[in-house]
């Protein structure tokens, strides 16, 4: 196994962070899934606020993009996988292997509700999903 880094595609990278930000703000957006979530979490609007808050989730949430690209980017290569459907077959291994099973032990042990736990289990999949299709079939 040999993972090459000047192989990877860092524009599909880059594609792909702004594909899972743009993904994430319509999924808790006011359209999809906002109104559901803040009432599951206690949030208003007042409370999510602005400013350095809104500067530091955007700025976490921009880094932890770059690395589940960059990540994916690795696993897609060494697995050789060159079409839109391995690249969503790769995301759907990663985001159900991964992020479905870790999400739902701290819901079940948490005693949070099944609607908030699909709500932010839910986003994370599709992202892996698009991210995966998209490193999938851009190399």
């Amino acid at each position: 196994m040999s993972i090459d880094l000047g192989e990877i595609n860092y524009l599909a990278v880059v594609a792909a962070v702004v594909l899972n930000m743009t993904a994430g703000a319509l999924w808790y957006s006011p359209v999809l899934w906002a109104k559901p979530w803040m009432a599951l979490t206690g949030h208003t609007d007042m409370s999510m606020g602005g400013g350095s808050a809104a500067i530091r989730g955007y700025a976490i949430s921009i880094l932890a993009s770059l690395i589940i690209a960059l990540a994916l980017a690795i696993v897609i290569q060494l697995a050789r996988a060159n079409t839109i459907g391995e690249g969503l077959l790769l995301g759907l291994l990663a985001g159900v292997g991964f992020v479905l099973t870790t999400h739902a032990a701290n819901y079940a042990f948490e005693q949070k509700p099944l609607k908030l736990y699909l709500t932010n289990a839910g986003y994370p999949v599709i992202s892996f999903l698009s991210i995966g299709a998209l490193i999938g079939v851009w190399q």
